[in-house]
């Protein structure tokens, strides 16, 4: 058996008698330490990178309906990428450099309300996509 409801109980205690006591209590901050940044980001994973913590959403493009493309920016990574909202299968959604020499691009799934890419070096502009795969009829953000 689990003595967590006893150090729980323990550990409310201290707090109440640091805070009658006139200590201020602060909760603790979770790490935002960067795992990677600028062009070391390229082709890693928001999220797993905990690039996602800070990103900010620059731009969103609509398209049919609730289906809309989002391009992303994380200051901490100097990083960017593209997320895709309630597309349908056969779509694919990308993020790109300004000449699309830079991209990654990844297959939509109709069963997720978000699909999102790699990312892509934040120094630079960059572009979020989406459209069916293997097509160049894309909905793009502008450069940001």
């Amino acid at each position: 058996m689990s003595n967590a409801p006893t150090r729980l109980l323990a550990v409310l205690t201290a707090s109440l008698a640091l805070v009658a006591a006139g200590i201020a209590v602060a909760p603790a901050q979770p790490a935002t330490a960067a795992a990677c940044s600028g062009a070391g980001c390229n082709g890693k994973d928001p999220d797993t990178t905990g690039c996602a913590q800070d990103g900010k959403l620059l731009e969103t493009k609509a398209l049919d309906g609730s289906v809309k493309v989002q391009l992303f920016g994380s200051a901490a990574c100097k990083a960017k990428w593209a997320r895709s909202v309630d597309a349908p299968n056969g779509g694919a959604v990308m993020v790109a450099n300004r000449d699309y020499s830079v991209k990654y691009t990844r297959k939509t799934d109709g069963a997720r309300k978000y699909v999102w890419t790699a990312m892509i070096n934040g120094n630079n502009p960059a572009r979020a996509c989406l459209g069916p795969q293997n097509s160049d009829a894309l909905t793009c953000t502008a450069l940001h």
